[in-house]
């Protein structure tokens, strides 16, 4: 074999490698950035003679395992001016009696009804929170998850974000409570690690984002913005409303931040491996979808191959190096790099150290 073929075999097998050098160049440069603008954002604060109505609004659909804890939550909010609207949509499990009961012991919850079928066009979860909205008397509007557990300051510590960075979105990553080994493996890695190392915190609180992401278990938003661009009636058919809600706020202007909320509220989102692919699955559709400005997308069609192959290079060849005990040295610096990395969220997020 002549000089000029090793050096093409030296070059194409350093290639995968120079990728996942390239991609944890860029994690690390996004998580420092990432985790220094939510150290600001955490220094905002609301006026103290300043209250604004807020309306928590709650879609809940054959919850009873988990309503009455997540309403609780709510009801135990220490901010003053609040209602909490929950919907009982067409549930079948009896949650319905449960917030009945719960009721007539709350002065601050009103509990709404539904049955039968949306209207034609219409997914189940958008008509559910446009119905919500209809009946919100606040300045701001929260909807969230009713399998999300709120810590007593989450409302005036989204309030807080939102003033202090003059949004008119606010989401949040709640801090997601494990149980199974899958999810300990798999969920704090998705929703923890990922967003903090791949989404630009700063650039979308600023206004220069691309790409609009938010999270639909936090979605704290100004009511007036929120019916300038049509509220969920805007995004009726989207099976992925949070994404979809956040361009819609995107396009017409409004200021959208994103905030990882371990101390505003925790949620035990999957429970199996099966639900964590499946949902992931579906938000990474989400955000791969085409930018908002047409000029962009281009930009979109290079975005899906280009990351697929950036996470086969770091987060499989290194790995599948390591177990053929081939370049052993390289695939261990850089598992070693990611580690680091996944450790600084876990310390960051305050995660088991069985999750790193």
């Amino acid at each position: 074999m002549g000089e000029a073929s090793m050096w093409l075999l030296t070059s194409l097998w350093l290639i995968p490698h120079l990728t996942a050098i390239g991609v944890l160049v860029f994690l690390s440069v996004r998580l420092a950035s990432n985790l220094r603008f939510l150290r600001r954002a955490r220094r905002s604060r609301c006026r103290d003679d300043h209250f604004p109505r807020v309306s928590v609004l709650v879609p809940a659909r054959n919850e009873a395992a988990t309503i009455l804890d997540c309403v609780t939550s709510l009801l135990d909010q220490r901010y003053p001016n609040l209602e909490i609207l929950v919907l009982d949509d067409d549930s079948t499990d009896g949650t319905g009696a449960l917030l009945d009961a719960l009721q007539q012991h709350a002065e601050r919850l009103t509990v709404l009804r539904r049955t039968g079928a949306p209207p034609a066009g219409w997914t189940g979860k958008s008509y559910a929170c446009d119905i919500l909205a209809r009946h919100a008397t606040g300045d701001w509007l929260l909807f969230t998850d009713a399998d999300t557990l709120h810590e007593p300051d989450s409302v005036a510590r989204g309030l807080a974000y939102a003033t202090g960075l003059n949004a008119d979105f606010v989401s949040v990553f709640p801090y997601q409570t494990t149980g199974s080994w899958s999810e300990r493996l798999l969920v704090s890695f998705l929703l923890d690690f990922l967003p903090l190392v791949t989404i630009n915190f700063a650039a979308l609180a600023r206004g220069r984002a691309t790409r609009a992401a938010a999270n639909g278990q936090y979605l704290l938003l100004r009511a007036a913005s929120y019916r300038a661009v049509d509220g969920h009636e805007s995004i009726k058919g989207d099976l992925i409303d949070d994404f979809a809600l956040a361009r819609r706020f995107q396009m017409e202007g409004h200021r959208i931040a994103l905030i990882q909320g371990e101390r505003l509220l925790s949620c035990r989102m999957y429970r199996s491996a099966r639900e964590v692919w499946s949902g992931f699955s579906k938000n990474l559709l989400g955000a791969l979808r085409t930018p908002l400005d047409a000029p962009l997308r281009w930009r979109a069609a290079l975005w899906a191959p280009l990351f697929a192959w950036g996470y086969a290079c770091l987060f499989v060849l290194p790995f599948a190096h390591l177990a053929l005990s081939q370049r052993w040295a390289l695939a261990v610096a850089e598992i070693g790099w990611l580690l680091l990395l996944r450790s600084l969220v876990v310390w960051r997020l305050k995660r088991p150290l069985d999750e790193i």
